[in-house]
């Protein structure tokens, strides 16, 4: 960049500048219809400042709002690492971070004066709760020892209350970010109705203007025309698929900038690309990983196994009667409760798996160097993780189950056949009555087969191809 920029003041040097022949020309134009342009820029910046103020205000009511709910997610996480790894630092860094949420929903700032009486109400309620959870971590820490937190098991009512609490707290900062809905309505509309006046009025402006400046145009059309055009065929030949050529405009300096500022935006679109691309890998509801990211990890570890004979297990997890929980509370229930079941997912097993959202409500989980019995070890630990818990939403209080199938990869067994396997599990957990476990090997699905006995169910193979394939 310290190059471009000089060999962009050796260009100026000797190019002439744009801005000269502008003043030359606006001589030209009559003195009155210049000033009424003044006007007409006045009220433009007028209204301009105002819709941005507007904006600002929208921001600082609703931002502290949403970095105070992400900061919540975030104070939870090493909360959740104390209790799996013992680590002094996570427990430090949850208090830490406890302390200041506290802080801020005692004292609340930047709020509307329409808004003050209810924000501090919900943000009173908010403090009280996350106080509540607050203390009971102190009270989980106390009873842990942090050198065998491994060997240890929380609580389960103080684990319990806790996150009713912290979820509690979050849903106090969501009715009061719906509640600055309307706020935020009526100040975009005033401001959108001031800036379309101001418009009008430049409109008006600018219809006197132009025949005077048309000339003036037409002269300056020729020595502007030629950037220009560079930079449209530089826009039309950009591509992601096509290497990068910086963007050179050497006509005058003001264009020289221009092309600063659009290789400098390409830089910044590369960037937001390769975090969009991260994003993508996500669930939207439950943060997990989606199936794109599990897809590929699927046929990776498939591939590792097929190259260098590693074992792995497959395990679905298909919630019992979901659809139940949103005909009788809601969908935004039915959400929360996904939500919660992914967290119990993600705490039930260790670090190497993977875990991911395969649809609505399945999950697949892929073991790493598991066998048979360490599978099944998991597949109970999950089962009764989630039988035992009881979920509680406005209110709402009742029990979920889950049916579980798993596989283990054999010597050389082709993916389509792992899947079919784990597939055919998950329907004999379901004719067993659900809320059960079961495991499928290589014989047992190849009987299924030849005997027509079986139809996969949950699990597709056509899912799980790649495009090479």
């Amino acid at each position: 960049m310290p190059d471009f920029s000089r060999k962009l003041e050796n260009t100026a040097s000797s190019a002439p500048s744009l801005k000269t022949r502008l003043r030359l020309s606006i001589i030209i134009i009559v003195l009155p219809l210049f000033i009424l342009g003044g006007i007409g820029f006045f009220f433009f910046q007028k209204s301009t400042n105002a819709f941005n103020l507007a904006i600002e205000e929208v921001v600082s009511d609703v931002l502290p709002v949403t970095e105070l709910k992400d900061k919540i997610q975030k104070t939870v996480t090493p909360f959740n690492r104390y209790l799996e790894t013992g680590s002094i630092d996570e427990k430090k860094r949850f208090l830490q971070l406890s302390e200041d949420i506290q802080k801020t929903l005692n004292h609340p700032s930047n709020m509307d004066v329409t808004q003050l009486s209810l924000a501090n109400d919900i943000y009173q309620s908010a403090y009280l709760n996350w106080r509540n959870a607050h203390r009971i971590a102190v009270k989980l820490f106390k009873r842990i020892d942090h050198n065998n937190v491994q060997t240890q098991k929380p609580p389960f009512r103080l684990l319990q209350k806790f996150y009713q609490y912290v979820i509690e707290t979050t849903l106090a900062l969501d009715k009061l970010h719906l509640s600055m809905q309307n706020q935020v309505k009526i100040r975009f509309q005033k401001a959108k109705e001031l800036k379309l006046n101001a418009l009008l009025l430049i409109s008006f402006v600018f219809l006197l203007v132009y025949i005077s400046t048309l000339a003036t145009i037409m002269m300056l059309n020729r020595s502007i025309l030629e950037p220009i055009v560079k930079l449209e065929q530089w826009a039309s030949k950009f591509s992601r698929d096509k290497a990068f050529t910086p963007l050179k405009l050497d006509s005058y300096r003001e264009f020289e900038f221009i092309a600063q500022t659009y290789n400098r935006l390409f830089q910044m679109l590369q960037d937001d690309r390769d975090i969009l691309a991260a994003l993508s890998q996500k669930d939207d509801l439950t943060q997990l990983n989606n199936k794109r990211s599990l897809i590929t990890r699927l046929t990776d570890e498939h591939s590792r196994h097929q190259r260098y004979n590693t074992r792995y297990s497959l395990m679905l997890i298909d919630v019992d009667h979901l659809a139940s929980i949103s005909q009788n509370y809601g969908t935004h229930i039915c959400d929360l409760t996904l939500i919660q079941i992914a967290r119990l997912l993600e705490h039930a097993i260790r670090p190497t798996d993977f875990l991911a959202r395969y649809n609505s409500d399945e999950f697949l989980i892929i073991l790493p160097e598991v066998e048979l019995h360490g599978a099944n070890i998991t597949a109970e630990r999950i089962r009764n993780a989630i039988s035992e818990y009881v979920f509680k939403f406005d209110n709402h209080k009742f029990g979920i189950t889950v049916s579980i199938g798993f596989a283990i990869v054999q010597d050389n067994q082709p993916l389509e056949e792992v899947l079919q396997c784990v597939d055919f599990a998950v329907q004999q957990a379901k004719l067993a009555g659900r809320n059960q476990v079961q495991y499928c090997n290589a014989d047992t699905i190849t009987n299924a087969t030849k005997n027509s006995d079986f139809t996969p169910k949950y699990l597709f193979a056509d899912d799980f191809k790649t495009p090479k394939d």
